[in-house]
C-alpha cells in the first residue's frame, strides 16, 4: 500500500486560531487551484473535481486553517478539524485531499485479535482509491495466490482509509464499491475480524448498491 509521508514539512502561514469565520475559511481555501469551495445551508463544501467527491464540514468544527508547504511544492491548505476529543488534519491540495485513517480498534468488535499492516499517519484520497482498486483487481488476477492473513489485514486497513475519509465529511462511493467487491470475493476465505455495527457504513454500502443498480440499468438500455 502506498502512502504519503507521515510527517509533512509545514509552513504555517496565513494561520487563523480560535473561532473560524466562514469567510476566513473560504479565503484561505481559495488559494488552492482545482478546488471548488462553497457554503450551503451553513456547511462548508470543499469539492475536488479530480476526485469526484466533496468534503462537507461544519465550520464550527474547524479550529484553524493554514497555508502549508507539501512535498509537491503545490498550493495546499491544512484545516484542523475537531472530531470528538481529537483535532485532526484535512489537507486540501491541488486536485487531492489528505486525511488520517481511522484506528483499526475503532472498527472491530472489542477484544478482536487483528493484524494490521503498517498504517500511514496520513493518506491521500487518490492514493486510497488506487490502493483499494488495485487490491480489488489483484483478487481477480489469474493464478493469484493470496495469503489469508495478508488479505484480512489489507481489507481492514482499506476500511480504515475509507472510514477516515467519511470522518472528514467525504462520501467515497467508488472506493467503497471496490472494497465491497474485494471483501465479497475473498473475505470469507480470510480470517477477517468482526466489524462493529456502523449505520453510517451501512448507508454508504446502500449507496454503493444503488450506484451499481443505476449503472446496470444504463447498460441495459
Amino acid at each position: 500500500m502506498g502512502a504519503l509521508p507521515e510527517q509533512w514539512p509545514l509552513d504555517r502561514r496565513s494561520r487563523y486560531n480560535g473561532v473560524m469565520h466562514v469567510f476566513e475559511l473560504t479565503e484561505v481555501l481559495s488559494t488552492v487551484p482545482d478546488v471548488e469551495v462553497s457554503v450551503r445551508r451553513g456547511a462548508l463544501h470543499v469539492h475536488v473535481p479530480a476526485l469526484g467527491d466533496t468534503a462537507e464540514l461544519d465550520p464550527d468544527d474547524v479550529d484553524a486553517a493554514a497555508s502549508i508547504f507539501v512535498p509537491t511544492r503545490k498550493a495546499a491548505v491544512q484545516l484542523d478539524v475537531r472530531r470528538g476529543r481529537e483535532l485532526l488534519p484535512l489537507i486540501v491540495t491541488e486536485g487531492d485531499l489528505v486525511f488520517t485513517p481511522l484506528y483499526a480498534q475503532d472498527l472491530v468488535e472489542r477484544g478482536a485479535q487483528v493484524t494490521v499492516p503498517a498504517m500511514p499517519g496520513l493518506i491521500a484520497y487518490s492514493e486510497m482509491h488506487r490502493d483499494v482498486r488495485a487490491f480489488g483487481r489483484t483478487v481477480d488476477a489469474p493464478g493469484a495466490t493470496l495469503d489469508p492473513p495478508m488479505v484480512a489485514g489489507t481489507l481492514l486497513a482499506h476500511r480504515c482509509f475509507v472510514g477516515g475519509a467519511v470522518r472528514m465529511g467525504l462520501w467515497p462511493i467508488r472506493v467503497a464499491a471496490w472494497w465491497e467487491y474485494a471483501f465479497a470475493r475473498v473475505g470469507g476465505s480470510a480470517p477477517t475480524a468482526a466489524f462493529r455495527a456502523d449505520p453510517i457504513w451501512d448507508d454508504l454500502m446502500a449507496d454503493v448498491a444503488e450506484a451499481r443498480r443505476r449503472q446496470a440499468a444504463e447498460v441495459s438500455e
